[in-house]
């Protein structure tokens, strides 16, 4: 299953992601549908989508809407971020001190 492209919503990521697992296993159960899903997401939104296994898609949906608006207003900080804001640090620490990069 393809992952979330950069200029997509996640509500038309999630609807496109289960139309396709619908055309790929007919008799997947619901749960296991959401299990896959959340795998496959990215690391701020599978961290945050964890509870939400074993509930149905569309509280999953309603979910990672509400996280998709929390990183969108900085109130989640996506790893990306974390992981740029440690690198600046670290940058700006080896500077402090003098030592090369």
């Amino acid at each position: 299953m393809k992952k979330k492209k950069n200029t997509e919503r996640f509500r038309e990521c999630a609807i496109r992601w289960r139309e396709q697992a619908a055309r790929v296993k007919l008799l997947m159960k619901e749960s296991k549908i959401v299990e896959v899903f959340i795998q496959a997401q990215e690391e701020t939104y599978y961290q945050h989508l964890l509870p939400a296994l074993g509930k149905p898609f569309i509280e999953v949906l309603k979910m990672g809407e509400m996280i998709e608006e929390g990183i969108n207003t900085g109130r989640i900080l996506s790893f990306a971020t974390l992981k740029a804001i440690t690198q600046a640090i670290q940058k700006g620490f080896r500077k402090c001190w003098g030592d090369k990069e």
